[in-house]
Order: C-alpha cells, then structure tokens, then sequence
C-alpha cells in the first residue's frame, strides 16, 4: 500500500506540471482561505463579507446586499481563463447569468470582482488591476 504520502507526492507534481485543479480541490481551498465572517477588500472600495458557505454557493454582503455566487460558475470561469488574463467584462460575456446584472436572468456584476478576489485568495491570480471603467476594467491574470 502506497498511503496517503505518496498521493500528496503525485497531487504536488501533477500541479507542478500545470495540471488544473479540479472542481473539489478548488472548492476545498475556497472554502479554507474564506470561512464565514472573512472581510475582503473591494477595490472599488467598500468590503465583501462572507455570510455562508455551502456546498455549492457562497452567500456575501457587499454593502447591504447579500449576494450568492455558485462555486460551479466560479470554478468554470477559473478553469476557462487559467493562464490568461480575464477582465470583469470577460466575464460578463462568458457566463452573463452569473456575472452581468443586464442578463435574462441576470447575474451580478459585483461576482466579477468577487471571483478576482477569491482566486488572488487562493494563489491562483496575481491581484487585482485596471481601474474598473470602461476601457480600463478590472482583470487578473490567472494561473497557468
């Protein structure tokens, strides 16, 4: 029997090769790095607060909403821009339910940033930049 060494072994050179994250493992380290209460900065300004986590949406309050966010909307949008650069516009092209409030049925643009914040959390994007405006969006660049 090899154990559980042996498996952590062949996890961490399957990411060292660029292996992407699957669906478990990327909600594992969300849920790790963002526990009920965490406060993260918009860089608009103002504050994300994590009210849940469940096992397949985050709920958090910008201001006094509440917002939710799929963890398979947010796993999907990572694993189509992983090493590239993806814009808060991007997004809203990509997967208009969950990411443009202009959307049948709509999304929120407020996950865009959200998403950004989360995966720079888990060491998967490099920070937010760009301005947040038109013809300056927000964007990271996501792992490869």
């Amino acid at each position: 029997m090899l154990g559980e060494n042996y498996s952590k072994m062949v996890l961490i050179i399957l990411i060292t090769l660029g292996v992407r994250m699957d669906f478990d493992e990327f909600k594992r380290k969300i849920k790790a790095a963002i526990p009920v209460d965490t406060i993260m900065d918009n860089p608009g300004g103002g504050t994300s607060t994590i009210i849940s986590v469940s096992d397949d949406k985050i709920s958090y309050m910008r201001g006094s909403s509440t917002i939710y966010v799929s963890f398979q909307d947010i796993y999907d949008a990572y694993s189509k821009y992983r090493g590239q650069k993806v814009t808060s516009s991007d997004l809203k092209v990509y997967r208009p339910s969950a990411f443009d409030p202009a959307a049948k049925p709509a999304g929120h643009s407020c996950n865009c940033t959200f998403l950004f914040l989360l995966i720079s959390r888990i060491g998967e994007a490099n920070g937010i930049q760009g301005a947040g405006v038109r013809g300056n969006p927000y964007f990271v660049e996501v792992a490869g």
